[in-house]
């Protein structure tokens, strides 16, 4: 896995929404990527909804194709950019309640479950995670 940053970045964000199953392109944001061997992307964060404090985030991974120094490369420099450059204060991951494999990666790279809120789509719940800057700073594989 090679973290390729911000390259592919309009690629990358129309490849994370479709393996997200999100309908609409969002009308600015940022997006982080990593691939394979073979070029194809592996993960890709999204990034919208920038805010003096806030950052919000979706992931979307290949686990099949995912590795665990490449995993913590990538999440390091998202996390570098949000934090340290961009000065957020925290990042919002917003999923869908039935999107366990979501909820799980997310709770792996230490988000924390903020709320829920009911009936936010017409068959789901949506989940509200939230990371801080201090959770991203002692986090066991941060590298800064």
């Amino acid at each position: 896995m090679e973290f390729i940053g911000f390259e592919r970045e309009e690629e990358a964000e129309a490849w994370a929404r479709k393996k997200l199953e999100v309908e609409n392109e969002p009308g600015f944001f940022r997006a982080m990527a990593a691939v394979d061997e073979n070029s194809e992307f592996a993960c890709v964060v999204v990034m919208t909804n920038f805010t003096a404090r806030n950052i919000d985030l979706s992931i979307a991974i290949d686990g099949k194709k995912m590795t665990p120094k490449g995993t913590i490369e990538m999440f390091n420099e998202v996390f570098g950019f949000v934090f340290d450059k961009m000065h957020a204060a925290r990042v919002t991951g917003l999923l869908r309640g039935k999107n366990t494999q979501s909820k799980k990666i997310n709770e792996h790279f230490g988000f924390k479950l903020e709320g829920v809120m009911r009936k936010s789509f017409d068959d789901d719940d949506l989940h509200v995670y939230g990371f801080l800057d201090e959770d991203y700073h002692s986090h066991i594989w941060y590298r800064g």
